[in-house]
């Protein structure tokens, strides 16, 4: 059978795409090598503005507990930016049942799902766009959909992913614990814990405590040229130390119980071309992701939307051309893709003694902490507030240093 659109990958960047297609009366063919339920390494924390652009997912089957307080740190951890709100600033799920979710919304909507099917190639033409499996079968449709994830076979295939894409690297473990402990260390409100760096790795730290699982992981960006530092750092001894650490400081329960420790890999930031002739990468396969924070949801399904309503409007004027398909990049830029480059610019260019110095001057105003947590939470656009921030800085800066000529 040939469909309108074949989407390869069904996490919530292709589960997003397929769903908003079907909607639209498009057949959509929703392909994913693993079976569902299944896991995938993350921290689970759903944005705020994720539940606001999508409130579909607002349920008791996918939202596993809100949070509404946490703690940045800075990298010397002698600094913090604590924030307290009356309403949530992320939700907390368990990504098995989250991506497990998304997919049933596609096929309510009309999508037709194939598990268990690893496609290893895409063939386009003027006329067509083949996906092909590891069995050799070849899957046809006007237009293919990569949502295959930071190794995009999609991607590699065609070009778009050039060999030696620096990515990012993450190790978590989600430890089961009874609500009454979480209570204890965390309060009601779930107060999330983030530190902006551990040790020498150039990375970050993460403790997201949920309505009965505390999800605790470390992610650190790869450098493009290795140092002595850099290249001697053990991203999973790290991960133990930072744990050892965290209980320690009586920041986590000292018994916890033995869990997996898993790892994955995450992009950087966007890659250079998203789109070709009959073809759209959303997701993690595009880049997406937020690389201060590691927070990918909001990125993978904007981006599966803006990819539905562009293959949409392509397929209406029968143009799914590579001019046509253009636009989705266009859009996605528009939409978030400024503020991606200028956090993965700062995060290039921002020195440590200077990070630091941030989150002391921020630990002075509250109106100042609340731009900082806005901005790491994803509630407020780094592009649109950077002035407001850089100004409420150097006033606070200010303040500072006559302060201390005056003591």
């Amino acid at each position: 059978m040939t469909y309108d659109v074949t989407v390869v990958g069904a996490g919530p960047a292709g589960s997003t795409t397929a769903k908003i297609l079907a909607e639209k009366g498009w057949s959509v063919l929703l392909v994913d090598k693993e079976k569902f339920p299944r896991d995938k390494p993350c921290g689970g924390g759903i944005p705020a503005r994720v539940l606001q652009r999508y409130p579909y997912i607002v349920n008791d089957t996918i939202i596993e507990a809100y949070s509404s307080s946490g703690t940045a740190y800075s990298p010397s951890m002698k600094y913090k930016i604590d924030a307290q709100k009356p309403t949530p600033i992320i939700a907390m799920t368990l990504r098995k049942k989250f991506d497990a979710e998304l997919v049933k919304y596609a096929k309510d909507a009309g999508a037709v799902l194939q598990e268990g099917t690893q496609i290893t190639a895409v063939q386009l033409t003027d006329q067509n766009a083949r996906a092909v499996t590891t069995s050799g079968e070849g899957i046809d449709a006007s237009v293919i959909v990569g949502a295959d994830g930071v190794h995009s076979v999609i991607a590699k295939t065609l070009g778009l992913r050039k060999p030696g894409t620096q990515q990012g690297i993450c190790v978590l473990q989600e430890f089961p614990v009874a609500s009454t402990i979480l209570d204890d260390y965390f309060t009601k409100t779930r107060r999330c814990l983030v530190h902006a760096r551990f040790k020498s790795l150039p990375g970050y730290g993460w403790v997201f405590p949920k309505k009965e699982h505390l999800n605790v992981g470390f992610g650190a960006i790869q450098p493009e040229t290795s140092t002595p530092e850099t290249a001697s750092v053990n991203l999973r001894e790290c991960y133990q130390s930072y744990v050892t650490y965290l209980q320690e400081n009586n920041l986590i329960p000292r018994n916890l119980p033995d869990t997996p420790i898993k790892g994955g890999a995450t992009p950087t930031h966007p890659l250079e071309k998203t789109y070709a002739n009959r073809l759209l990468l959303v997701g993690d396969a595009g880049g997406f992701i937020n690389p201060l924070t590691g927070e990918g949801i909001y990125y993978a399904m904007a981006s599966g939307e803006i990819a539905a309503q562009t293959i949409s409007e392509a397929l209406e004027k029968n143009q799914p051309t590579e001019q046509f398909l253009s636009r989705y990049e266009t859009r996605w830029r528009k939409d978030f893709g400024k503020d991606l480059d200028l956090i993965y610019m700062i995060l290039q260019r921002g020195r440590i003694e200077n990070r630091d110095r941030v989150f002391y001057i921020a630990g002075l105003d509250k109106q100042l902490a609340d731009l900082m947590i806005g901005v790491i939470t994803g509630e407020l656009s780094v592009t649109k507030y950077k002035w407001k921030i850089v100004r409420r800085y150097a006033y606070i800066s200010f303040l500072n240093r006559l302060g201390r000529k005056k003591g």
